[in-house]
């Protein structure tokens, strides 16, 4: 039996065009591999890698040991810093309230921090401790001192006081005192459940924890009158303050744990 030589010859047509297609196949293949080789190895390259990290806010935290622990240094590769895990690193600092890390390509790290600052002793179930306006407890020494305002409110336990009510309002009213008030003031809960404080001598009701940053500015405006030493200046509604008669003189922040309710003399006790 013969075969019909058109049959042949379109045969082979076919096994050539399925020949050249396979080339090509291979040729676009070994092209893109070959340029997916060239931008690693550009990506990996000196000219993608970091030349500067360039830093600001960083003051006392460790932001420095955490970007090198990362590999955010000088000679690694731009490609291989994954901002949002960096930030997120930086951010467990307790010094740090918030980061933020820009590629400026290619090839400087821009690192910016925001580093909280302490505002006040607090005194919780668990001890005293620095805090900063937003709450968070910052590395402290053990005991506290005379250099910052002390807020004591031993009935809230450690376990969730960065974010409880009377420490989220005590240390927002003394953020928000001007320095030469600020350091001398004392804020605590007495037997009524409410916010009392002692600022420039005088006895200051201020209620429930809210509103707490009008009536640090209304009790500045208050003390411009300079009202009677033994006044008491009642902030609840800080729209509306009053001054009444006090019935003796405010403890002094030396002796922070001195009784404040009722009529009896306060009691004589050792700075903490």
């Amino acid at each position: 039996m013969t075969i019909d030589p058109r049959l042949i010859e379109r045969r082979q047509e076919v096994a050539e065009d399925n020949a050249r297609r396979n080339i090509g196949r291979v040729l676009k293949f070994l092209v893109a591999l070959s340029l997916v080789g060239a931008l690693a190895w550009l990506l990996l390259s000196p000219y993608l890698s970091i030349s500067e990290v360039r830093t600001a806010g960083i003051a006392v935290s460790s932001a420095h040991m955490t970007l090198a622990e990362l590999g955010v240094l000088a000679g690694n590769p731009m490609v291989m810093v994954r901002t949002g895990l960096v930030e997120a690193a930086l951010e467990q600092d307790p010094w740090i309230a918030d980061a933020r890390v820009h590629l400026n390509w290619p090839d400087t790290v821009i690192v910016r921090v925001e580093e909280r600052v302490p505002v006040a002793w607090v005194e919780t179930g668990g001890g005293w401790v620095r805090r900063a306006a937003d709450g968070v407890a910052v590395p402290s020494p053990e005991k506290p001192d005379s250099s910052l305002a002390w807020i004591q409110l031993t009935a809230v336990a450690e376990a969730g006081a960065e974010s409880a009510p009377q420490v989220l309002g005590a240390v927002e009213f003394v953020a928000a005192l001007p320095p030469h008030l600020r350091a001398e003031s004392l804020v605590r809960v007495e037997s009524d459940g409410e916010l009392w404080a002692q600022v420039d001598g005088y006895r200051v009701r201020l209620g429930r924890p809210i509103e707490m940053t009008a009536k640090a500015l209304s009790l500045v405006a208050l003390l411009e009158q300079r009202p009677d030493p033994n006044s008491i200046l009642t902030l609840i509604a800080p729209s509306h303050p009053a001054v009444s008669p006090g019935l003796r003189a405010a403890p002094t922040v030396e002796n922070p744990d001195a009784e404040v309710d009722g009529d009896a003399e306060s009691a004589s006790t050792e700075q903490p």
